[in-house]
């Protein structure tokens, strides 16, 4: 009986010992797991790390001496009035910049003699996108590089406006522009625009969404016209070429991609200088075909999404933007126009989602 009773103790102690470990173990391995999930992601965000290092310390010597800006723009034939003078980009003694024209119309044949900062090209058969490329890649294959690459339409005009300060007006607003761009270093600048999204409906929105009351100069922006969009050197090979499989469909659809890439790669770092206001008084004709835009920029979002690391494609963004409209989710539900604006931000693509899976959780 006593041997009984022994071996029923000892074999209850067992099993309460084997569960024990089993427990622990599973615990262990449970503790295990996160702390490799840390580890995969702390060498991803490493690893991009160093590449964006290694990539920009090649573009800082590349860069060493070289004009901050080149501006790039399509033209009938010649850079137009509008853009030709010392106070816009006409003039290499007043704008430290390079200009390329790509001539779609008729080539330029008698460039002003004072414009050695400004070159040429001809290719009647490109579009707007195409066009763009065209000069996106003309501009990077050159050495040193730049900071910011300038994409604007020949009919593209600076003015200021009401938002302006009157110390700002001592210079012209392609000056002021620059020295702001340089100050901020926003991975995409973009300007006041009355008819799309402009600094009055982004500070609207703001107040009425966030409820951020104060005016400010400069804004986060997401859903911004191409009317003139600055790029900075660490952005612009994450954000072009453009797409140009639906460029004779809808010229509208082509910087829905840009912009979601942006909203998704730099939340936060698109900003709007709200000074100055660029119009386009000549609107050509173009693509409007307004037919199956939702279903394109599903295609865009989805390409998007599978371009992303591994690590990312589960993020709730990523899930929001294949919930919502388009529009909705660009001018409603997008957190960007909450964000604070900081000078200098370090420009990493998906450096926010990054981040947030390397933030300490408590379980």
């Amino acid at each position: 009986m006593k041997l009984r009773i022994s071996f029923a103790f000892t074999f209850a102690l067992s099993t309460v010992i084997i569960v024990g470990m089993m427990f622990y173990a599973s615990e262990t391995f449970h503790e295990l797991n996160k702390v490799i999930r840390r580890a995969e992601i702390t060498f991803l965000v490493n690893n991009n790390l160093k590449i964006r290092e290694r990539g920009e310390a090649k573009r800082r010597t590349e860069l060493g001496g070289t004009k901050p800006f080149i501006y790039l723009t399509g033209a009938e034939q010649c850079l137009p009035a509008n853009l030709a003078t010392s106070s816009q980009i006409g003039d290499p003694k007043t704008c430290n910049c390079d200009v390329i024209v790509l001539s779609f119309r008729t080539r330029c044949r008698t460039p002003q003699r004072n414009q050695s900062h400004v070159s040429y090209l001809f290719d009647p058969k490109t579009g707007w996108a195409s066009g763009r490329n065209v000069l996106f890649f003309a501009a990077m294959n050159r050495r040193p590089g730049y900071f910011y690459y300038i994409f604007l339409n020949d009919d593209t005009v600076l003015k200021y406006n009401t938002f302006t300060p009157i110390s700002m007006r001592n210079i012209s607003p392609f000056r002021a522009v620059e020295k702001w761009l340089l100050d901020y270093e926003p991975a995409v600048g973009v300007l006041d625009y009355t008819f799309h999204n402009g600094a009055s409906v982004i500070l609207k929105r703001r107040q009425t969404r966030c409820g951020i009351n104060e005016t400010s100069l400069v804004l986060p922006t997401v859903f911004f016209d191409a009317i003139f969009n600055a790029f900075h050197h660490k952005a612009i090979e994450h954000l072009l070429p453009y797409p140009t499989q639906y460029e004779h469909h809808n010229w509208h659809c082509i910087n829905i991609q840009t912009v979601t890439q942006v909203e998704l790669k730099f939340p936060g770092q698109a900003l709007l200088f709200a000074p100055v206001t660029a119009g386009n008084p000549i609107h050509r004709p173009y693509n409007m075909n307004g037919t199956n835009i939702s279903k394109i920029w599903r295609e865009y979002v989805e390409d998007i999404i599978q371009a992303a690391p591994q690590k990312l494609r589960s993020h709730v963004v990523f899930e929001e933007l294949r919930k919502h409209p388009l529009k909705r989710y660009l001018t409603q539900l997008s957190h960007t126009f909450c964000l604070n604006v900081s000078r200098h931000q370090p420009i990493i693509p998906y450096g926010h989602m990054l981040n947030e899976l390397l933030a300490p959780r408590f379980f």
